[in-house]
């Protein structure tokens, strides 16, 4: 295995040209996409980083792949912006990364993913060539959209070298909720209300908590107005669900970190609807998790890959390792997608992406 760190895309595609198989890496924060490379060459993205273009007034930001997340965030930060994807790891990973693996923290629940705010990318395929998809403003309607087809990526269609997404102006306050319920299928049952109300909920997630099931609701607004949503919220959703206990919690960032108390030595994300979580989670309750967007996605903390696999395929559930040693990523039922193989083939018809 072989380590480069190609500092222009000249330098990339070269690399890709002289290589027999080559895995793209950010700053490494996700070590369980990495762990089955199997000798292939290594392109190490960190010295494409820097934002490009930035226009404020027109919502959009250019920024090469490498790029810290933590960078671009501060960037848009200062003129009161922000990505409303809310990328997962914003201390550690790398813009690329975060869009080939698709990761999206709490606060995705409001606006959506990364897939609803990514413009257009610059890549190097399978044969080293280089060239632009999508757009780099937000009206374009250019056919099949070949930038949002690589969010979910790993990295095996195309080598990302440089991003476009919208933005968004952020929220300057906040206050979060605490709703315990004594059942599992009592937080449902208020999710289920929640995720249909006309509330405009910045992020919705559900835990077990001592016995309980928590759920956690953020709202975002001004000063003016945020004090009596908060109100009418707690009010509403305490006579239609009947939580045992509403309690307005200290909004910080580790609050609204799906991962934060999720200690295992693997780390799982899996896609899931808020029907399927009563079978799923009693095949996974000894298990560290957190129900996140809405009860649309799973992030688990386990010593036992096996059973999380096991309990994936009983309920044609797939999984994406994202952390620990594991012999493959992607776990559980297998996912047949007849367009991925096509654009495989015509992208990188060598199999040189892993």
């Amino acid at each position: 295995m072989t380590l480069s760190a190609p500092a222009t895309v000249d330098q990339l595609q070269a690399l890709v040209r002289d290589s027999e198989r080559i895995h793209a890496i950010g700053k490494g924060s996700k070590t369980a996409l990495h762990g089955s490379v199997n000798g292939a060459a290594i392109a190490d993205l960190s010295a494409l980083d820097g934002i490009i273009d930035y226009k404020p007034a027109e919502y959009t930001v250019t920024v090469r792949a490498g790029t810290p997340v933590r960078d671009l965030a501060a960037a848009l930060n200062e003129r009161g912006q922000y990505l409303p994807f809310d990328p997962l790891l914003p201390e550690r990973a790398t813009i690329g990364g975060t869009v080939a693996g698709n990761l999206s923290a709490s606060r995705r629940y409001r606006y959506g993913g990364v897939r609803d705010f990514i413009l257009g990318a610059e890549v190097v395929d399978g044969l080293s060539r280089a060239f632009r998809v999508g757009g780099v403003v937000v009206k374009n309607s250019a056919g099949f959209d070949l930038s949002k087809f690589l969010v979910g990526s790993l990295g095996r269609y195309a080598i990302m070298t440089e991003l476009t997404f919208k933005v968004f102006p952020d929220a300057p306050r906040f206050r979060s909720l605490g709703l315990a319920y004594a059942a599992l299928e009592d937080a449902l049952a208020a999710v289920y209300f929640l995720n249909q109300s006309p509330y405009e909920l910045d992020a919705l997630d559900l835990a077990p908590a001592d016995g309980r099931w928590l759920l956690l609701a953020r709202l975002a607004g001004s000063d003016d107005t945020l004090p009596q949503r908060l109100e009418r919220f707690a009010a509403a959703v305490a006579s239609e669900t009947a939580p045992i206990n509403v309690s307005e919690l200290a909004d910080s960032a580790a609050l609204w970190d799906p991962l934060a108390e999720l200690h295992g030595a693997v780390l799982v994300k899996v896609a899931l609807s808020p029907r399927q979580i009563p079978a799923f989670d009693a095949m996974i309750a000894d298990n560290l998790r957190r129900y996140g967007f809405g009860g649309n996605i799973v992030w688990l903390a386990t010593d036992d890959i096996s059973q999380i696999d096991d309990a994936l395929n009983a309920c044609a559930l797939t999984g994406l390792c994202l952390r620990g040693a594991v012999e493959s990523a992607v776990i559980g039922a297998p996912v047949e997608n007849v367009l991925a193989q096509r654009v495989k083939q015509v992208l990188d018809p060598q199999g040189k992406l892993v």
